[in-house]
């Protein structure tokens, strides 16, 4: 698992596919408490770990999507196997856009 980190990256992991799920909420999920909010997002946080993986999740508020999740780490069987997690609860539709890094900040 590649550790997920500020400044130059390794150069075996410039070649490593780092998963983009851009999340959007459904009307359902729009609905959500804080606490069920967390308890959907630490599901999911739990089965980027069984996968391999390190997940960030970021709130984009006023942005066309509610949240970007940055998974690396995973192959892309399991990013499917994510992405099926993360929409089967019905609160929130995701896509996701696999890359691969070509510049980190030094």
């Amino acid at each position: 698992m590649r550790e997920m980190t500020k400044g130059v990256a390794k150069a075996a992991a410039k070649e490593e596919v780092t998963y983009v799920f851009l999340v959007k909420d459904t009307e359902k999920g729009a609905a959500l408490s804080a606490a069920q909010r967390k308890k959907e997002v630490d599901g999911v946080n739990t089965i980027v770990k069984k996968e391999g993986g390190q997940c960030r999740l970021f709130s984009t508020k006023g942005a066309p999507y509610d949240f970007v999740s940055v998974i690396a780490g995973i192959s892309p069987a399991a990013a499917i196997r994510i992405a099926a997690e993360i929409e089967k609860r019905g609160t929130v539709k995701a896509t996701l856009i696999p890359g691969v890094e070509v510049y980190s900040e030094p």
